[in-house]
């Protein structure tokens, strides 16, 4: 990194191959020699490298400026012949000098480099808080990270797949699982051929965007929403509308009225308000699509999530018009790092898809595709939907339990028997933003119900979603022990 004195301390322009050879003997020292220097951990005709064309850049060199020969920049700098050499190649392969021959190494005209800002603003670092309940994280019992380093071992057994970019709609190994696993928990009759994965859900959307017309296409969002799947699609040039969504689930009159042709819905648990669409709306909802030769993008983020009776069945279970691309993530269930999303297309979507996919290459990792074939394969992961699915209703029962017991009448925990959140409402209070904040400061980190609304204008209501999937059960009641010591 060089080191700025004063804005003019070095500004000067040199015409000889003597004044030039005596300004870099002023800088040798610093740079080739100086204790500490990030450059010390680099070979020699490197370092000498970045010390010429750093002056070069910064306009310290003038161009035409001659450089010294090699054997007077030997003998200044205490190198050998071989690293001189070495470090004037390099710059004439960078187009920064040029070698004549019989003459020497001259500076070439090249665009100078401004300064290195130390103005800059230091990146903004993740906010660490005692107890969060964002939903950004997974607890760390609820996942066995031994069983899948073994698994990550074995596959690795076989070096083959990992010499190349991976299979473009994901690899078979793990669509083929996939399909059962659908088939089996959601009702999902599919096959590999129809499954496409994807790094996240946010990459997979964006393929999907590309499948259509986006100049005749209105998609539908409800409000409050998924604030990241729209973001892709406004990003993609789509128009969008908001849906007001409510205890019930979304509104069909107002959808009726937008004239949208496309809807993104997740009607086993809306996201957040976890309202879940009667099986009455759902047939209303694929009536509406047939009508309207609408696509549905159906989120079934966290469906298999249900502790009360079965879960409910997938709109894609019940199209036949061939209108719903289901879609769906494992982030929910195994840690979010674990970067695998999928779609299942119906039928007459595959070959949109293929035309569109052909020009990019898979974003999920081949290691953890096939890591996740093999999961799934042992029964893995239906075993850890078993396991979430007893720990997230005891966590959520136990949030309702520690508000009822720090804030009595004045809290409203929304039931909810499906996910890993919880929306909770507290009256007589104040702004949300604000009373998170408040939280903020005494290690609870908590997210208001406003910062998921899409188009309307935010609410400030005392709302709050709550998610259990990042706190331990022990952690539950201290930590909204300590909200009330700032919210009372």
């Amino acid at each position: 990194m060089m080191v700025h004195r004063s804005p003019q301390s070095h500004i000067r322009k040199f015409g000889t191959a003597h004044s030039a050879a005596r300004y870099l003997r002023m800088r040798r020292s610093w740079c080739m020699n100086r204790e500490g220097s990030s450059l010390m951990s680099e070979p020699l005709y490197l370092r000498l490298y970045h010390q010429i064309r750093d002056e070069i850049e910064a306009g310290r060199l003038a161009p035409g400026t001659r450089l010294p020969s090699i054997r007077q920049m030997t003998h200044d700098s205490a190198v050998s012949r071989t690293t001189v050499e070495t470090a004037y190649e390099h710059l004439c392969a960078d187009g920064i000098v040029n070698c004549i021959p019989q003459s020497g190494y001259y500076v070439n005209d090249i665009p100078h480099r401004p300064p290195v800002c130390q103005d800059i603003e230091p990146e903004p670092q993740p906010e660490q808080c005692r107890y969060d309940f964002s939903g950004h994280r997974m607890d760390p019992e609820l996942f066995d990270f031994d069983i899948w380093r073994k698994l990550s071992r074995s596959v690795m057994m076989d070096s083959d797949p990992f010499l190349g970019y991976g299979e473009n709609q994901g690899e078979r190994a793990l669509r083929e699982q996939i399909a059962r696993y659908l088939s089996a928990g959601r009702g999902v009759y599919t096959t590999a051929e129809h499954v496409v994965i994807s790094a996240g859900i946010q990459s997979l959307l964006g393929i999907l965007c590309e499948m259509f017309d986006k100049s005749c296409q209105r998609i539908a969002f409800e409000d409050p929403g998924f604030r990241k799947g729209f973001r892709v699609f406004a990003d993609h040039g789509y128009d969008t509308v908001f849906i007001r969504g409510g205890a019930s689930g979304i509104d069909l009159g107002e959808l009726r009225q937008s004239e949208a042709n496309m809807l993104y819905i997740s009607p086993s648990h809306s996201f957040p308000s976890g309202a879940s669409l009667t099986h009455q709306k759902r047939v209303q909802l694929l009536r509406w699509a047939q009508q309207n030769s609408a696509v549905i993008f159906e989120d079934d983020y966290d469906g298999e999530l249900r502790y009360t009776g079965k879960p409910l069945a997938t709109l894609s279970a019940l199209d036949s018009g061939g209108n719903v691309i289901y879609l769906g993530a494992f982030s929910k269930l195994l840690p979010p790092s674990i970067r695998i999303s999928y779609a299942v297309l119906p039928p007459r979507l595959l070959p949109l898809y293929r035309a569109v996919a052909q020009h990019y290459n898979q974003t999920s990792s081949t290691m953890e595709q096939l890591t996740m074939a093999r999961f799934i394969e042992q029964g893995r992961l239906e075993k850890q939907v078993r396991r979430l699915r007893r720990i997230y209703a005891h966590k959520n029962a136990r949030i309702a339990e520690a508000f009822a017991e720090h804030f009595g009448a004045r809290a409203a925990v929304r039931p909810n028997d499906t996910g890993l959140h919880v929306i909770v409402s507290l009256a007589g209070h104040g702004n949300a933003e604000e009373m998170c904040e408040q939280a903020r400061q005494v290690g609870v980190r908590i997210v208001p119900m406003s910062s998921y609304q899409l188009g309307r204008q935010r609410m400030h209501a005392a709302v709050f979603y709550l998610s259990s999937a990042g706190i331990s059960e022990e952690d539950i009641e201290p930590a909204i022990a300590q909200l009330r010591t700032v919210w009372i």
